[in-house]
Order: C-alpha cells, then structure tokens, then sequence
C-alpha cells in the first residue's frame, strides 16, 4: 500500500470509503446507466450523476535561472485568483441540489472553492 500512497495526488476519507487520488480531477456523485464516477456515493436521486469535483491546479513550473520569483499563473488557473499554486485542491459543485462543505451551501455554477488544507 505505500506504493500506492506514494504515487496518489491526495487521500479522499468519508465514513464508510476511502479513496486515493491518482489524477489531478475526481468527479464524486452517482452512477448510473448513462456512466460512472470515480467516487460513487449510492443510488439516492438527491445526488446527482455528477454532483461535484474535486481537482488540483497543476504544480507551479520551476522559476528559471536568475529570476526574481515564481511566473505568474496561467490565465484561467483557479490558482490564478487565489495566489494559490501545486498543492491547493478545489471543489466545484456539478450537481442541481448543490452541496455543503463546512456548513457553507455551495451551488452549480459558483466559483471553484478553494478546500483547506489537512
């Protein structure tokens, strides 16, 4: 299992589930007959086919030789807004009941949210 663990993104841990990231993006919700997810959350319709992802903006690129800092983000790079870089995974809600993350509703649509860090 440390293999594996070395080569996941992140660790994904829910009550009954564990999930290792091993790509940059995880779409949670439902499958169904139309497709899969990666992280399936059972058969209720209050969760959508795709509910929500979770993704990480690509690593910053090393500065070059005898710059002054890091590039700034590429254009449309939710890093971009947040200052954020490698390492900063965020959530975007895909699913028509939206969804809750610490007591915050966030709904289809919104702004990727920038996840804290554990």
């Amino acid at each position: 299992m440390a293999a594996a663990a070395a080569a996941a993104v992140a660790r994904l841990e829910g009550r009954e589930f564990e999930y290792l990231m091993k790509k940059r993006s995880v779409t949670i919700g439902r499958n169904s007959s139309q497709g899969s997810v990666d992280v399936s959350m059972g058969h209720s319709s209050f969760i959508s086919r795709r509910h929500l992802e979770i993704f990480t903006a690509a690593p910053p690129p090393p500065p070059p030789a005898g710059a002054d800092g890091p590039p700034p983000p590429p254009q449309g790079d939710p890093a971009a807004a947040t200052g954020g870089g490698g390492g900063d995974f965020y959530l975007r809600c895909l699913g028509k009941n939206g969804v809750f993350v610490d007591g915050v509703f966030q709904r289809r649509g919104a702004p990727p949210l920038q996840l804290p860090r554990v």
